[in-house]
């Protein structure tokens, strides 16, 4: 594991390598096979209880609780400096399998509502020139007033709206031109990096599936509540699809 200290400089990006062990991947892989068939959101993204009980079987081992201890103990001190009130909720637990049938998920720039994102690859996707990778853009926004951040955030929606092939040129061409990078990313590593002035996207899946846990903390509330609708209504989905799951499985 690649240790930081805390009272450096945060880097755009720290790698803590090798925290997941290999027999826990496997278990999580194999839950998230077990209930494929009910596990069908249009967007490939679930706000899960299995989310949640992967996180606290990760926090059964030490190197990833060190890690994770580590990140929110310098998130919240940069949050501190930049005068961010943020709000100590539990975190938010997401799950997301994408493959190629989703090309809607794939090169959507954007910022997260929360300041600091762990980001825990479970399968890679097979190799291609697109399986999926996460694009990290060189350069973090500043001064993110309440206003700043809603004009930000509509702008970025409306981008995502534009077709594929558009999508995906432009962040080929930014990779061309040096204003991202592409970050391969291997499970059993976990990438930590602040969402909320990083903007970042994943290339697309062309062959095999992309499995990451992604863990969101501290959310400074700079939305203007923009972000509790999506949310109330991927909980309520993912709520419905966990009460049918049952039901599925016997079918």
């Amino acid at each position: 594991m690649r240790d930081h200290d805390i009272e450096a400089q945060p880097p755009r990006l720290q790698v803590f390598e090798g925290v997941v062990p290999r027999q826990l991947l496997a278990e999580m892989n194999a839950t998230v096979d077990a209930c494929r068939q009910a596990w069908r959101p249009a967007d490939g993204r679930r706000a899960t209880d299995t989310a949640a009980q992967f996180a606290e079987l990760l926090r059964r081992h030490d190197p990833f609780r060190l890690a994770e201890r580590q990140a929110c103990a310098r998130s919240r001190q940069g949050a501190r400096q930049a005068g961010w009130a943020i709000e100590r909720a539990q975190p938010l637990y997401v799950l997301r399998c994408i493959n190629g049938g989703l090309r809607g998920q794939s090169h959507l720039r954007h910022y997260d509502s929360h300041i600091l994102t762990l980001l825990i690859p479970l399968q890679q996707a097979a190799p291609s020139r697109e399986n999926g990778d996460l694009i990290l853009y060189r350069h973090p926004r500043e001064a993110v007033a309440a206003w700043k951040n809603v004009i930000t955030k509509v702008r970025l929606i409306l981008m995502r709206s534009l077709p594929f092939v558009v999508r995906r040129a432009l962040t080929f061409h930014h990779l061309a031109h040096g204003r991202c990078e592409r970050v391969a990313c291997v499970p059993g590593n976990v990438y930590v990096f602040n969402g909320f002035i990083t903007l970042h996207a994943n290339l697309h899946v062309e062959a095999g599936e992309r499995r990451s846990l992604i863990f969101h903390y501290y959310d400074p509330g700079l939305t203007a509540g923009l972000n509790h609708v999506p949310r109330a209504w991927r909980a309520l989905r993912d709520r419905l699809l966990d009460a049918i799951q049952p039901v599925r499985s016997r079918d």
